[in-house]
Parts: C-alpha cells; sequence; structure tokens
C-alpha cells in the first residue's frame, strides 16, 4: 500500500483526536489545503462527510466512528508488514510525542526522557502534562504516540496495556531549618502535614489511612500534585512534607528526607509504578523503547 494511502487512513485518526484541520496540518508536517483535499478523497470514498464541523471544532459522524473503532488495529498490522524487514530508527521520529506522567515523576522521569528523546530524535516534538483523573480516558481515545506512567493502583480497561516499571518509597521533608530531628507520631502531630497527591488514585491517601489507623487526632493540612507548592511551603513555614525519595536530588539541598518509622510503614514498603498505552501499541518499537528507558531509571544504580 502506498504511503500516501496510509496517510490517508491516519488522517481520520488525526481528525479526530485534534478535531481541527489546522492542528491536524501541524502534526502531519503538511499545510492546511493539504489535508483538505486528502478529507475531501476520504469522504469521495466512504461516500460519508465523515467529519461534520460545529462551531471550531470537527466531530465524526456515525459512520467515522465505525471505521475509527477498527482503524488502529488495521493500522498496526499494516505497519507491521511494512516494518518487519526494515530495522526501527529512533532518529526518524517526527510529529508528536505526548507523555502523561504523575506530577511527582514529572522534573525526574519525565525530564530524564524528554532529555534523552532530544538528543536521539531532534525533528520530534513531546507534549509533556501531568497525569490527571481523565488520563486513562485520553490514552484510549488516542492510541497513535500517547503514553502515561503514574502510580499504581489505578483503575483502567483492558483497552490500555499496563506494565509495571518500578516502585517509589515515600517519606518525610522538611526544610533544614525545621526544628524536627526525628520522625515520631508525637512530633509530627505538632506540625501542619502536606500530602504529594497522586492523581487518579481515589480514595484516602496511604498517610490518611495511617493516621485513621492509629486514630490520631490530626487533620492533614494540604494535598496537592504541585510540588513547587510543597518545597514552597517547607521552606517558609514548619510545614512537613510527604513525598516520594525520587525528589530528592531535584528539590535540591535545602531539605531533609526522613523516613517514615516501620512502626507506622512495614520495612521496604514501596509504591509500585507503571507504564501505561493503549493495547495497539504494545508491540511497538517506540513503546518498546519508552519502557525500557523507564525501567532503567528505576533500577539501583
Amino acid at each position: 500500500m502506498h504511503n500516501r494511502d496510509l496517510n490517508l487512513l491516519r488522517l481520520l485518526i488525526i481528525l479526530n483526536e485534534e478535531r481541527q484541520t489546522v492542528l491536524a496540518a501541524k502534526r502531519m508536517n503538511l499545510s492546511q489545503p493539504t489535508i483538505s483535499i486528502m478529507l475531501k478523497k476520504l469522504r469521495d470514498q466512504f461516500d460519508d462527510p465523515l467529519f461534520i464541523r460545529d462551531k471550531n471544532n470537527l466531530v465524526p459522524t456515525i459512520k467515522c466512528l465505525d471505521i475509527l473503532f477498527t482503524l488502529p488495529d488495521l493500522l498496526t498490522q499494516l505497519d507491521k508488514l511494512y516494518s518487519d524487514n526494515t530495522e526501527w530508527d529512533i532518529s526518524q521520529l517526527n510529529g508528536e510525542l505526548h507523555l502523561l506522567i504523575s506530577p511527582p515523576l514529572i522534573s525526574t522521569l519525565g525530564a530524564q526522557l524528554i532529555k534523552k528523546l532530544t538528543l536521539l530524535a531532534p525533528d520530534l516534538t513531546v507534549q509533556c502534562s501531568h497525569w490527571d483523573i481523565n488520563t486513562p480516558q485520553k490514552l484510549e481515545m488516542n492510541p497513535h504516540q500517547h503514553f502515561g506512567m503514574t502510580y499504581l493502583p489505578m483503575e483502567t480497561n483492558k483497552t490500555l496495556m499496563e506494565q509495571e516499571v518500578g516502585a517509589d518509597e515515600f517519606a518525610f521533608v522538611v526544610h533544614n531549618d525545621h526544628p524536627i530531628t526525628e520522625i515520631t507520631i508525637e512530633e509530627v502531630l505538632v506540625y501542619p502535614i502536606a500530602i504529594c497527591l497522586i492523581p487518579g488514585v481515589t480514595g484516602p491517601s496511604k498517610a490518611e489511612q495511617l493516621i485513621r489507623s492509629f486514630k490520631l487526632k490530626k487533620n492533614i493540612s494540604l494535598r496537592t500534585s504541585d510540588i513547587t507548592l510543597m518545597t514552597t511551603l517547607m521552606a517558609e513555614s514548619k510545614y512537613i512534607g510527604i513525598m516520594p525519595r525520587s525528589l530528592e536530588e531535584s528539590i535540591g539541598d535545602k531539605f531533609r528526607f526522613l523516613s517514615i518509622p516501620h512502626s507506622l510503614v512495614p520495612k521496604g514498603y514501596q509504591r509500585k509504578i507503571a507504564f501505561f498505552c493503549h493495547q495497539t501499541n504494545r508491540k511497538q518499537p517506540l513503546t518498546e523503547w519508552l519502557l525500557n528507558e523507564t525501567k532503567l531509571f528505576f533500577s539501583p544504580h
């Protein structure tokens, strides 16, 4: 099958994701008039408008949705047929790659992946966003070059591939000037506590579960996924933070990480981290590269 024919089919997927011809043109490195011509060809071939304009967005027709339902699997099979005899080259990647990463991992894992991608694939644009409560749905609806990394447990369905890539230990964090020197239940209860919130996880955090299980008269003062907000509060007040140890290097040497006592958390307890993508991408070379790099990041150094 000619590349132009494959691009016609891929255009349907990209238009469904972007909902604007100008954005689709940018992503495919084509002009907007070219996209309009390609869309007209598709409309003629399928004898259907495929997309209807609603204000500034394009909305897929019922027939278009039916086509889109089968298209990702079809394109994956076609790509495999034509790529089996050619070696994958990361330097040839272009367009946009979407990384949706849990906020505590943005400045560590996210920065590491983007640094390598920028070096190895200079024509690629990486769009890195925070993992939020709607991210699983985004990954389900946008299989093309959309990948996510976050902490478990996370509720998803069988449309997404979930693979464990590592784990992270959580610890108490205070500014160097904080009067606390040793973590005990009695001392912690005196100060306001900020919890590093993991978006998308339902129910109370592990720290709040501990407080409840010990029947302690203490409220969490702040829940946030904004690491900058937490470090600002810890630097300017007596706040105690609870955040991943993977942040220890990135937040600087003005803060002390103090282990949570084993009386509160079992020795060696860690929060597992997983890699997510659409099932249609599970065997793609880019997926395997991202998986390997993510596992490498969490492997013991």
